[in-house]
């Protein structure tokens, strides 16, 4: 089987660097590197994307073909086309982008696993990058999910032939019983890129990826220590952001064998493991829930009710609030000198504090905590069946659970 690798840069150049210096101390080195670079747009900074093409045309290291377009083509359609370019020549291919540094072993995990599964047809995408969850361990370096990740990847020709960004994918499959349950757990939130995608907003190809590996039921790996260090999250690239996941990264000094599972199955308790990762929730749902909060909350201050004196007269003097944002900011406000909010939490907590309050993971909640106010509330159910691993499902309520009950009760009080 022959195999290329790719890279995608733009206008990154101390990224672009640094993948290619990562890439050029593996332990395997690419037979054939190509590298696009997109064209500059009118906004571009011509100095950089200058600097990004003096990087690329000085690599020695390797056999290589640098492909720079006169136009800039933008993220989806560099990736779709580059990719589907190299496939004509190639029966697989390694797949990266400029803020995707590469671990020593990374192309000898990503050769090993191409060459492993080649001829297991239902495998369709082999992820380099870890995934922020708890998954059980099965023996060796690597796990089967439903879910494609785009941070370091490589499929084979005949896989990424099936290819497609029709946008009534996402309708077929919801309209089917069995794929919209793979949907609901590995893809919810391709639907906020692909919606993006339509407004402008986004510019994704990978959903659509994702979509076409659900649609023929395939399996993608991923490992369960990153080989990917991802530098992007800088905030300078458009598709980032600055919201870094918190992986579990190999580290350069770890080169052991690379063993890979035999059997093509997802992992036990996948769905336990990853129920509350990818769902996502249209934010007209979202906006009408927390419409009907802030109702209700503004209707509890204009009464002058007190929320602190409700939780203490059934005997809550401390609690936990699941999410962050103006809500939990107003119950902060609302409670701090009454009732001891002993944690913020969250799935994947990004920090240690919120508004000077230990934020914690929901797994680090205390036992004998009374009560754990939801923010998310339209979330509730799915929220509670995690808490159920700790036991404490029954020790939570939704916000507006919360000021409904507390409304209600108070109408109760003045009708008698």
């Amino acid at each position: 089987m022959n195999v290329a690798t790719i890279l995608f840069t733009y206008n990154r150049s101390k990224h672009t660097r640094q993948v290619l210096d990562a890439l050029s101390r593996n332990t395997v080195l690419p037979d054939k590197l190509y590298i696009f670079q997109d064209g500059p747009k009118r906004t571009t900074n011509q100095k950089e994307w200058k600097a990004v093409s003096d990087v690329i045309n000085a690599v020695s290291w390797c056999d290589t073909e640098i492909v720079i377009s006169n136009y800039n083509k933008g993220l989806a359609n560099s990736i779709k086309s580059g990719v589907s370019q190299v496939l004509q020549l190639y029966d697989a291919v390694i797949v990266l982008e400029d803020d995707c540094v590469p671990h020593p072993q990374f192309m000898e995990y990503m050769v090993k696993a191409l060459e492993k599964y080649e001829s297991k047809k239902e495998v369709y995408h082999i992820g380099a990058s870890s995934e922020p969850v708890e998954v059980n361990e099965n023996g060796t370096c690597a796990y089967f999910l439903g879910r494609a990740n785009s941070c370091g990847w490589g499929t084979w020709k005949d896989r990424w032939e099936q290819f497609n960004n029709d946008y009534t994918l996402l309708v077929k499959i919801k309209s089917d019983s069995q794929l919209n349950e793979w949907f609901q757990l590995w893809a919810e939130d391709t639907e906020s890129a692909i919606l993006g995608n339509i407004e402008g907003t986004t510019d994704s190809w990978a959903a659509f990826w994702v979509l076409t590996i659900i649609m023929n039921k395939g399996y993608c790996m991923s490992p369960y220590e990153s080989f990917i260090t991802n530098i992007g999250y800088d905030n300078s690239g458009r598709h980032s952001g600055a919201a870094q996941p918190e992986l579990k990264i190999r580290s350069d000094e770890n080169r052991t064998e690379i063993i890979l599972p035999d059997k093509i199955e997802f992992v036990d308790n996948y769905k336990k493991s990853f129920a509350n990762y990818y769902p996502w929730t249209n934010p007209i749902i979202k906006n009408a829930y927390y419409r009907d909060v802030a109702l209700d909350l503004l209707e509890i201050s204009q009464k002058n009710i007190s929320m602190a004196d409700y939780l203490k007269k059934y005997g809550i003097q401390k609690i936990a609030i699941w999410g962050r944002g103006r809500i939990t900011t107003y119950l902060i406000e609302a409670l701090k000198t009454e009732i001891e909010i002993l944690a913020i939490t969250e799935t994947h907590p990004a920090g240690d504090k919120y508004e000077e309050i230990p934020l914690i993971s929901w797994r680090k909640l205390q036992e004998d905590i009374p009560l754990i106010i939801v923010i998310p509330g339209f979330d509730a159910e799915r929220i509670k069946s995690t808490l159920e691993e700790i036991h404490l499902e029954d020790r939570a309520i939704s916000i507006g659970e919360l000021t409904d009950v507390i409304l209600r009760s108070e109408e109760k009080e003045g009708s008698r």
